[in-house]
């Protein structure tokens, strides 16, 4: 793979973070959260798709280690939201008296709700164990940034910003049980998502990644300190080779010194 081509894969990855985050926004609205979801499941899978072509040439264990966390997380939590979503939806059909989400009296009005409560619960716990794996995948991404500063000289700051965010948002999302945490989690999230995708804005440098042979340079060769000097040339002897005179253009002959018509000197 040459160097533009993993830089463009670099860039990807950043507006498919930024398209992610995006969707984080309608994940909080009732109904549309459903779609929103599977849209957001399949931009993931193609971003951790693009991500594995680009540790193929990268070849970093960090890398790695974060594609296969960050994905397991994400199928994880997809299915506790799916689950939190149904058991929402469920409780509002059973307190505004819809017949199809009425559950007959068995040992009691609570009764009623306690599939409602069993799905809340599993659903609970499968977005905690899918952030906690993510705050792994967090930390192997931020160890690659760190390691690789030199990759983004304009946002090196920024993606540590980011990747630290997202990484807070995902602890938060630990102890959902305390609902509050959740709220303050998704924002840390949004925010992060869309400071890291910044990565799409600009061109990594990747020349002293593996795999890309720099230019190289010439060797230096030392002058010699021995100056040979030249051969000499040999000097000819120039003879007299005028044959006509240059004032009156009369044949001169081999020996005279003056022209015999005219009478001008013409050799020394």
């Amino acid at each position: 793979m040459s160097s533009s081509n993993l830089e463009m894969k670099w860039m990807k990855f950043g507006k498919n973070l930024r398209n992610v985050g995006g969707l984080l926004i309608l994940i909080i609205i009732p109904y549309i959260a459903f779609v929103a979801l599977i849209i957001q499941l399949i931009l993931i899978i193609v971003l951790i798709n693009d991500f594995n072509k680009i540790n193929r040439e990268l070849k970093n264990p960090h890398l790695e280690e974060f594609r296969t966390r960050y994905l397991t997380a994400s199928i994880i939590k997809f299915i506790g939201a799916i689950i939190l979503n149904v058991a929402c939806v469920w409780l509002a059909g059973v307190l505004l008296g819809f017949y199809g989400a009425y559950i007959p009296y068995i040992g009691g009005p609570f009764m009623r709700f306690i599939p409602i409560i069993t799905l809340f619960i599993i659903g609970f716990i499968l977005m905690i164990v899918g952030s906690a794996i993510e705050v792994g995948a967090w930390d192997n991404l931020k160890s690659f940034i760190v390691q690789n500063r030199e990759m983004f000289p304009k946002m090196g700051k920024d993606a540590i910003d980011g990747v630290e965010k997202l990484r807070s948002g995902a602890m938060l999302w630990v102890l959902g049980f305390l609902i509050i945490p959740i709220v303050i989690g998704w924002i840390f999230q949004l925010i992060g998502y869309f400071t890291l995708s910044k990565i799409a804005d600009q061109k990594p440098v990747i020349s002293k990644q593996p795999g890309l042979v720099p230019e190289q340079q010439p060797a230096y060769i030392p002058a010699s300190t021995h100056v040979v000097a030249p051969a000499p040339v040999p000097v000819q002897e120039v003879t007299d080779l005028i044959k006509f005179c240059p004032l009156c253009g009369a044949k001169l002959n081999d020996t005279g010194k003056f022209c015999g018509e005219c009478g001008t000197q013409v050799r020394d």
